[in-house]
This record gives C-alpha cells, structure tokens and sequence, in this order.
C-alpha cells in the first residue's frame, strides 16, 4: 500500500510544477541590457542585447544590429559611438552589439570575406545568422524587418552582410565605411536593399586603390542594383554648429524598385569620426544625429521594400 503522506507530497510537488509553469507562460520576457555569450562554429561569441521597455511578447520587433570599429569593443560602441537604448525605447526596437573576435595581433576585428580584405578565418556574416537566430527563439521578432549599420569596420562588414545574408537584412548603413573589392567582387542581393551612408570628405572618400571602393562607388553600385533615379535630390543641411568646420550635404536617390532609396550624407571637411548632435570633439560634425537619421531611414522600409 502507497503511504498517504507520499500521495500529499507528489500533489503538491505537482501543484508547485502546475503553478510555476502557468506564472511563467503569462510572464513576459525582461527587457533591459544583458551581457550575453554563444557558441558558433565552436567558437564562444559574446554580445551585448538590449531589449527596450516598450517589449511585449505579443508584438513583433525589429532588430538593429550596431556593429563596432575595429581595434574597438561592442561596450565602447554602445557608450562612446551610437548608444541607440533610448531610441530603441521610444521606437521599439531590439538592439544587439556584437563582439568581434581578435586577430594573430590581438585587435579585434571584423572578417570581411575575400583574400584581400579578411583578417581571421572567422564567419562573422554567418555570426550575425547566427544571433538573429537566437535572439528570436526568446523574443518576439519581425523577421521582415532586420537592420545592420556599423561604424568604420563595422560599416565594412555592413556592406559584407547586406551582400551576402541579403534574404534576411530588410535595410543597411554604413558611418565612415566604404565597400570593400572583395565584397563589390562578389557581391549578390537577393532584393532591392535601402541603404544610408554617412562619410567625411577627408577620410578616405575617394577609395584606396585595390583595397576598398570610392564612396561614390560604393552608393553606385546599390543605386544601379535598386535601379534607383540617376539624379539625386540634394539639400544643405543646416550648418547649426559653426565650431566644427565642417558642413553637411544630403543626397537622396529615390524611386528604386520596391520603393527603395538611397541616401547619403556628405560632411564636407569631416574626418574618420561618428556625427552626432552636440559633440564635444570639435574636430566631428556636430551638425546631424547619425543615430536619429539612421533608424529614421530603417523604419520607412521592411524586407519587402517600402511599408
């Protein structure tokens, strides 16, 4: 005969399963900022992954993947280059900055594919599949909307990623990076891609000859693949901060297939540096606000061109 006292015991543990299962089932996820580690191609990869307070699980979110500079670290990007927390508050958006692995000298660094232009064997494109993976199992995501901008090395692996995991990127940027030859050599959007660039005329804008294309060429060549207008509308923009020395125009190609554009801005005077409204860097434009124009260019598009 069962004794009665380990009949009570199994009711209750299974009541306290019950109740725990039915207290987390309603329970959304956390939001806030959490410092996060995974395996791929059995390399541990960490991340940093910022869930807004405006998350509900009943809604879906886009993700912004913020990629830092080289001989940089996700935390540096996120409190000293773009800290985008309170935007992705207000507009309601996941945000994610990945951490590059380091090179034989200890830099970190992004691959950016090609024989040229890698500095690891790692597969950071396959990396950032990889985390929108993940981060979607946990979190209630828009898939259709998936963004990725980067400064410097970041905007490099921008160009890389937009090229080649292009059926799951809806949009891209890129602040003081070019598009690399190797990635403009192989190089295959599966649909029109919007993108914004933002680069200073005194940071390498013409190219370096066999390493990484013009910024011209680089918008070129998404304003031909998008079938973009030829002309772009160009405007001054307001040059609120005279102490900088540097001066901003916007280039805008409109009507793309899809309803996609092209946008660039052009800081006349402006060097390797990260524009932002009020910067203390008196050598930086102090005229636009990268962040703000960045995620006000992402929101009007969606995988499938413009919503």
């Amino acid at each position: 005969m069962f004794p009665v006292f380990k009949i009570f015991k199994i009711t209750f543990l299974l009541l306290i399963i019950n109740f725990s299962c039915s207290q987390n089932d309603e329970q959304s996820m956390p939001s806030g900022l959490f410092y996060q580690s995974t395996d791929f191609d059995n390399v541990d990869r960490e991340y940093i992954l910022y869930i807004p307070s405006s998350y509900e699980e009943n809604s879906s979110f886009p993700i912004v993947f913020n990629l830092h500079g080289g001989d940089m670290t996700a935390r540096q990007q996120m409190e000293n280059v773009s800290d985008m927390r309170s935007l992705a508050d207000t507009e309601s958006f996941i945000l994610v900055y990945p951490q590059s692995t380091i090179d034989d000298n200890g830099v970190p660094i992004w691959n950016l594919g090609g024989e040229n232009s890698k500095s690891t064997e790692i597969d950071d494109v396959g990396y950032i599949s990889h985390l929108i993976d993940e981060i979607s199992n946990f979190y209630s995501t828009d898939l259709d909307r998936i963004y990725v901008t980067g400064f410097s090395n970041g905007g490099y692996l921008s160009f890389e990623i937009a090229c080649k995991l292009s059926n799951r990127i809806a949009a891209f940027a890129s602040v003081a990076g070019h598009m690399f030859i190797d990635t403009f050599n192989d190089c295959s959007p599966s649909h029109p891609t919007p993108f914004i660039s933002i680069n200073g005329t005194e940071d390498n804008y013409q190219g370096i000859g066999f390493y990484y294309l013009s910024v011209e060429n680089s918008n070129n060549y998404w304003i031909n693949f998008n079938n973009n207008d030829e002309t772009p509308i160009i405007t001054n923009i307001e040059d609120i901060n005279s102490s900088d020395k540097s001066t901003v125009e916007y280039y805008s190609w409109k009507n793309g297939d899809n309803g996609v554009e092209v946008d660039h801005y052009k800081v006349i005077g402006g060097g390797h540096y990260y524009p932002k409204i009020n910067y203390e860097n008196s050598k930086e434009n102090g005229d636009i606000d990268s962040d703000q124009l960045i995620w006000e260019f992402f929101s009007r598009f969606d995988i499938n061109g413009l919503r």
